[in-house]
């Protein structure tokens, strides 16, 4: 069994991300902003600016995925 953990970084995982690639070696494999949800919620629900912030994004560091 595989454990994949899922971490939240308040706004800033862009940054985290980089800092991953660069401090780690880590590939980023997937990558959505919240402007590209499928199922968006309903008008209001997302404070401005939110739009190019990234909801979700995986990463692989040598054999280990985050």
């Amino acid at each position: 069994m595989a454990v994949q953990p899922y971490l939240f970084f308040n706004g800033n995982c862009e940054e985290a991300l980089e800092f991953y690639k660069k401090a780690l070696g880590a590939e980023v494999t997937m990558l959505m902003r919240f402007k590209e949800n499928p199922d968006p919620p309903p008008p209001g629900q997302i404070p401005p600016g939110l739009d190019e912030k990234v909801m979700h994004a995986s990463l692989r560091i040598g054999d280990a995925e985050l």
